[in-house]
C-alpha cells in the first residue's frame, strides 16, 4: 500500500519537472460568407471587422455572427481597436462626401473624421487602420487631382496630413498609441516604397544594404516592428529602434509575390502570403513564428487540431494582438476567422497530473484497508 502511494507521488513529481509534448490546442474555423473581406480584429479576437467592396461594413462575434454596421466602403479596410469598441472604415458625411471614420459598437453610430482638402469623385478620405487605443485612425486623404497623402486623426478628432516626398502616400498600419504609423510613399520614378512616420516625422525604409523596402503593411502594438511586402524576395521584419531588417524566409521560392499582412503585439507571430501572379485565392497563406521560422498557415492550423473543411487559408489579412486569431480570405473567396484555444501552461498539466496521481494513491490506500 505504502509503496503504491510513494510511486504515484514520485510520478507526479517527475511530471512537474517536464513539459508534456504533443499538447496542442484545438480551436474553431468560421466561414463568414462569400465576398466578405475579413480585415480586422480586437486584441483577443472576440470582435472582428469586415467589409464588402463597394458596399458597407460588418462586425462579427462568435455569439452574434455577421452583423451589418453600415458605413460606406470607398477604399480602405475595416480595422478594430484593441478592446473591440471601435471599428474603423469610412462613411458619408452630411455634405455627401465619404470620409474616414469609425463605428462605435456601444452607440451603433458612425463618426466621420474629415479630409485634408481634396476629393476624388465623392471620396475625401478613407480609413485603413485604427490604433489599439482607438484614438487614431490612419489611411489616405485626397489632396488634389489624383494625388493622395497619408493621414492620421488626432485624439480630438482632427484629421492631419502626414505628407509625402512629392507624390502620393498612404498609411496602412499604426501602433497601439498611434506614435508609429507605417505605409508607403511614392518615389519620383513612381515606385511605392516602405515608409513610416514616428511622431509625425517621415522615414524612408531601407534594408541593411540601403535598398528600398516595399510597402509596409502592419505595425506591432509597441511600434518596434513593421512588416510588409516582399515582392520577388523574402518577407521581412523591420526594427524601428535599430533600423535593421530581418529577413524571414520564402515559403515558395518559385512564387513571385510574397508579403506580410499582420503581426502580433509582441512581434513574434507574423502572417502573410506567398503566390504567383493571379487571384489571391490561388496562393498560400504563411505564418512566421519566432524560433520556428516560415510555415504554411493552412498546415499549421490543421496541425493544431482545427478542421478547415478542406479550405486553404490563401490570404490571411491579419492576426490578433494575442496571436490566437487569424482572419482573411480563403481559396473559395469566403471570409474566414480561425481561433486557437489557449494551451495550458506546463504547470497546469503538472497540477492535473498531481491531482490524478493523488487520487490513484488514495484509491490504492482505500483498497488496502478493505
Amino acid at each position: 500500500m505504502k509503496t503504491s502511494a510513494r510511486f504515484a507521488f514520485a510520478a507526479a513529481a517527475f511530471v512537474c519537472s517536464v513539459t508534456i509534448p504533443g499538447a496542442h490546442a484545438a480551436g474553431n474555423f468560421w466561414d463568414l460568407g462569400y465576398g466578405i473581406t475579413v480585415s480586422g480584429s480586437s486584441a483577443d479576437g472576440s470582435v472582428i471587422g469586415a467589409y464588402v467592396a463597394n458596399d458597407s461594413y460588418y462586425m462579427w462575434t462568435a455569439a452574434t455572427g455577421v452583423t451589418a454596421i453600415g458605413g460606406a466602403w470607398q477604399g480602405g479596410v475595416a480595422s478594430v481597436s484593441a478592446d473591440g469598441s471601435r471599428i474603423s472604415g469610412s462613411a458619408f458625411g452630411s455634405d455627401g462626401l465619404n470620409y474616414a471614420g469609425y463605428y462605435s459598437v456601444g452607440t451603433g453610430q458612425w463618426t466621420t473624421l474629415g479630409g485634408v482638402g481634396g476629393t476624388l469623385d465623392t471620396s475625401a478620405s478613407s480609413g485603413w487602420n485604427i490604433s489599439g487605443d482607438g484614438k487614431t485612425v490612419v489611411g489616405l486623404g485626397w489632396v488634389g487631382g489624383a494625388t493622395a497623402h497619408a493621414i492620421a486623426s488626432t485624439p480630438a478628432g482632427v484629421m492631419t496630413d502626414l505628407g509625402s516626398i512629392g507624390g502620393s502616400s498612404r498609411a496602412n498600419g499604426v501602433s497601439y498609441n498611434g506614435s508609429i504609423i507605417a505605409g508607403w510613399v511614392e518615389q519620383p520614378e513612381g515606385q511605392w516604397t516602405g515608409a513610416y512616420w514616428k511622431n509625425g516625422t517621415l522615414h524612408n525604409m531601407v534594408d541593411d544594404q540601403g535598398n528600398a523596402l516595399q510597402e509596409a503593411e502592419a505595425v506591432s502594438a509597441d511600434g518596434n516592428w513593421i512588416v510588409g511586402n516582399g515582392y520577388y524576395g523574402q518577407t521581412w521584419r523591420y526594427n524601428t529602434v535599430t533600423q535593421q531588417t530581418e529577413w524571414l524566409g520564402d515559403l515558395d521560392v518559385t512564387a513571385d509575390l510574397q508579403g506580410a499582412t499582420g503581426i502580433s503585439a509582441d512581434g513574434q507571430i507574423i502572417v502573410g502570403y506567398d503566390r504567383g501572379f493571379g487571384p489571391a485565392g490561388f496562393g498560400q497563406g504563411t505564418i512566421w513564428i519566432e524560433g520556428q521560422g516560415m510555415l504554411n498557415l493552412t498546415d499549421y492550423i490543421t496541425s493544431q487540431g482545427v478542421d478547415l473543411e478542406g479550405r486553404t487559408l490563401a490570404l490571411p489579412l491579419g492576426v490578433s494582438a494575442d496571436g490566437r486569431t487569424f482572419y482573411g480570405i480563403d481559396n473559395t473567396g469566403s471570409g474566414f476567422v480561425v481561433t486557437l484555444s489557449p494551451v495550458p501552461e506546463p504547470a497546469t498539466y503538472a497540477m492535473m497530473a498531481l491531482g490524478l496521481a493523488g487520487m490513484a494513491a488514495r484509491r490504492r490506500m482505500g483498497r488496502g484497508k478493505k
